[in-house]
C-alpha cells in the first residue's frame, strides 16, 4: 500500500511538471510568432492571461484580437479566439472562435458573423511546428460590406492533411447556399437568367508547395496545383473541371485545365450581358458550339507564357497565383 501511494505521488509530480512545462513552451511559442510578425512589419495586438487548463489540458484565451498586414491594407478583428490542447496530445489543436469579426480589404470593411466556427490541427513538434492536418467548418455566414451589398453562405468547410509527396498536401473545400449580392446581381445579370443562389462551390487537389506548412518561420508559396475537381453547381449551369498546373517563381500558372459545362449558352449569355467584349463574339460562340456534344460543351483551357487559350481562341492575361 505505502508503495502504491508513492508511486502515485510520483506520478502525480512528474504529471504536474509535465503541464507546468508544456504551458510555458505554449507561451513561449505565442511569444515567438508574435515577434516573428511584428519584425516582419505585422500589427498584432491581443490580451492574453497566459495558458490556463491545469492539470488535464492546455488552454489559451486570447481577448481583443487585431491583426494588420504591414502594408495596412488588410485587417481582421475579433473579441475572442480559444485554442484548447489535451495534455497527453499536446500536437492536436482545437480552435473555437467567436461569432463576430471584422474584415478589412482594400476600400472596405466587411462585418461577418457565423455560427459554430470551429477548427481543429494536428502539428508535428518541432522548432516550426509543421502542419500535417487542418479542418474548419461554419454554418449561417453572413457578410455584410461597409460599401453596402451584402450576402449569405449556408455552410463552409475546408479541410487539409499531408500528403505522400515531400511539401504536398491533399486540400478540400466546399461552400453551400451561396447567396450573391444584389448590386452585384444587378451588374452581371439584370435580366436574372441565373438564380440568385449558387447552389455549391467545391475544390479538390492535391498541392505541392516549396516549403512545408508551419506555425512559425518562413511562408510557403504552391508550386503545383494537380486540381482533381473544381465544379459549380448554379441552376441550369453545371460545371467540373480538372487538370494540371505549374506556378512558376512570379505566380504564373503553366498547364491545362479542362471544363465541362452543361448550360454554357446561358452563362456566355449572362457574361456578354456583364459587358465582357469577348463573350458577345459570333467566332466564339460557334466554335463552342462546336466543341460541345449533347448540351455539355468541353473546354480545354491552356496557360502559356502568362496568357490564357481556349484552344486557338486567346481569353486574355492568365491570373497570377501567388
Amino acid at each position: 500500500m505505502r508503495f502504491l501511494l508513492i508511486f502515485v505521488a510520483l506520478l502525480t509530480l512528474a504529471f504536474g511538471g509535465w503541464w507546468i512545462w508544456g504551458s510555458r513552451t505554449a507561451d513561449a511559442r505565442l511569444a515567438d510568432l508574435t515577434q516573428e510578425l511584428r519584425a516582419a512589419g505585422w500589427q498584432v495586438d491581443y490580451d492574453t492571461e497566459g495558458t490556463g487548463g491545469f492539470p488535464y489540458r492546455f488552454d489559451l484565451d486570447l481577448r481583443d484580437l487585431e491583426l494588420v498586414s504591414p502594408d495596412g491594407a488588410f485587417g481582421w478583428q475579433s473579441p475572442r479566439m480559444r485554442v484548447v490542447a489535451q495534455s497527453y496530445q499536446p500536437n492536436r489543436l482545437i480552435v473555437a472562435a467567436d461569432e463576430t469579426h471584422r474584415v478589412s480589404v482594400p476600400g472596405q470593411d466587411l462585418d461577418v458573423t457565423v455560427t459554430g466556427p470551429r477548427a481543429s490541427a494536428a502539428v508535428r513538434i518541432g522548432d516550426t511546428l509543421p502542419v500535417t492536418e487542418f479542418t474548419a467548418e461554419a454554418s449561417d455566414l453572413a457578410i455584410a460590406s461597409s460599401l453596402g451589398w451584402e450576402t449569405r453562405v449556408d455552410s463552409l468547410l475546408a479541410a487539409l492533411r499531408e500528403g505522400a509527396a515531400v511539401h504536398g498536401y491533399d486540400a478540400y473545400a466546399k461552400a453551400a447556399g451561396i447567396a450573391l449580392p444584389e448590386a452585384w446581381r444587378t451588374a452581371w445579370d439584370p435580366a436574372g437568367t441565373l438564380p440568385a443562389e449558387i447552389g455549391a462551390l467545391t475544390f479538390d487537389a492535391d498541392l505541392g508547395l516549396d516549403a512545408p506548412l508551419a506555425l512559425s518561420g518562413g511562408s510557403a508559396a504552391v508550386e503545383r496545383v494537380d486540381l482533381r475537381e473544381v465544379s459549380i453547381d448554379w441552376g441550369p449551369v453545371q460545371a467540373t473541371g480538372r487538370g494540371q498546373l505549374d506556378i512558376g517563381p512570379d505566380g504564373t500558372p503553366e498547364g491545362e485545365l479542362t471544363f465541362e459545362i452543361a448550360g454554357w449558352e446561358v452563362l456566355l449569355d449572362v457574361v456578354a450581358q456583364a459587358g465582357v467584349p469577348i463573350a458577345t463574339s459570333s467566332l466564339l460562340r460557334g466554335a463552342l458550339g462546336g466543341m460541345a456534344q449533347g448540351g455539355v460543351l468541353t473546354a480545354p483551357i491552356t496557360f502559356a507564357g502568362g496568357e490564357m487559350r481556349l484552344g486557338f481562341i486567346p481569353l486574355g492575361t492568365a491570373p497570377r497565383l501567388r
